[in-house]
């Protein structure tokens, strides 16, 4: 089902046509567009999850798995690879507090994808959704030291996750945190 919205939300990067399972008719390709959009944004249950939500690997792995290849084969691979990116950001923690859950690490170390790493990056940033602001960069600078000790709980275990995932949201966190010091600062001087 992911595999047919991506198709219909998203054009092929080699401009080929699409097998015809998968054609969509020109004059319903927009309607088709806007409902894989919607299921693509609604889909926040890791696949592989049971009722408990803990997440098994084995199966997971196997969606991935399935659902790479099948957009490999239709010249989509590097926006599915964002798309299970965003998906896995919504991964649980694990009960000791580390972050993703060890099935959701696995995946992303035995896949090694940029392109789904950039979706973790860009789902875990835009869960934070609408917040209030206080002066300066406090709060950015708690989210890095947030993921800067879930990068020190993983790394021996999770190397690529600890360096490509969670080092580098303490890295925009960071960034973000001296930008909103610099912005508090010119509001100070303008009042």
């Amino acid at each position: 089902m992911l595999v047919q919205a991506i198709v219909w939300v998203y054009k092929r990067k080699d401009c080929a046509g699409d097998p015809p399972e998968f054609k969509v008719e020109p004059d319903v390709a927009k309607p088709m567009a806007e409902r894989g959009y919607k299921l693509i944004q609604a889909l926040k249950r890791i696949p592989g999850s049971d009722e408990h939500g803990d997440v098994n690997f084995d199966r997971l792995a196997k969606w991935v798995g399935i659902v790479r290849k099948s957009c490999a084969e239709l010249s989509r691979i590097e926006i599915a690879d964002l798309v299970l990116g965003e998906l896995l950001a919504s991964a649980p923690p694990e009960k000791d507090g580390t972050w993703p859950c060890e099935a959701v690490r696995k995946v992303l170390e035995d896949v090694q994808s940029e392109d789904i790493m950039r979706g973790v990056h860009t789902g875990v940033y835009n869960s934070r959704g609408v917040h209030t602001r206080g002066p300066g960069g406090d709060q950015e600078r708690q989210l890095a030291d947030k993921y800067r000790k879930l990068a020190q709980q993983i790394r021996a275990s999770s190397p690529y996750v600890a360096s490509e995932l969670l080092l580098k949201l303490t890295d925009t966190y960071e960034r973000e945190a001296v930008r909103e010091d610099t912005e508090e600062q010119i509001n100070r001087r303008l009042r």
